[in-house]
């Protein structure tokens, strides 16, 4: 007789870095309006407490063009996100499908350019760099306004508290776009 799986390994999740991860949670929160909070890896997802509290009537969809594309499985996935607690639950696989809805509005975004330093979704793409690069175990970010306290537990233990001003994270937001930029 067969062993009875866990629910969990009968789904299939993309390992994708810290970058895309964070960067698709940033765009998230900058649609839900949130702009300080404390996010925390928890097992395979994330868990973001908002300073202020978050109206999930927000993801509610303004116009009836963009109604008539929602479907009954982004409405289910939308309503995982909130939890009783108050907090933000993203999970492995809502975070891997808000990856791919921003890599769509990128694609058609041809100013994503000019204005990637001052963005959510790029500050927490350059943190997520940063986190790729040290390789934590775990990790909890607090971003307020002018500063980010980002605490990290290395796999051999140790632990690291670093902050970052939100005007450094723009700078190596810049000169990572410079290293990208293809050479003419």
């Amino acid at each position: 007789m067969p062993v009875a799986k866990e629910p969990w390994d009968r789904l299939q999740y993309v390992i994708m870095p810290h970058s895309k991860f964070l960067r698709a949670v940033g765009d998230s929160l900058q649609f839900l309006g949130v702009t300080r909070f404390v996010l925390e890896k928890v097992g395979p997802g994330f868990v973001v407490r908002s300073a202020v509290p978050v109206d999930p009537a927000k993801l509610i969809k303004p116009n009836v063009s963009e109604k008539i594309w929602e479907t009954q499985t982004s409405t289910r996935r939308h309503a995982k996100l909130f939890r009783e607690d108050g907090a933000l639950h993203y999970e492995d696989s809502y975070v891997s499908w808000l990856d791919a809805q921003g890599k769509r509005k990128r694609r058609k975004r041809f100013s994503a350019q000019t204005s990637a330093t001052k963005n959510l979704p790029q500050l927490l793409r350059t943190l997520g760099r940063h986190l790729d690069r040290v390789e934590p175990h775990s990790f909890r970010v607090s971003w307020g306004e002018q500063e980010v306290h980002l605490d990290y537990q290395l796999a051999d233990g140790s632990r690291v508290q670093e902050i970052l001003s939100i005007a450094k994270l723009r700078e190596l937001t810049l000169r990572s776009r410079f290293r990208r930029a293809p050479q003419k």
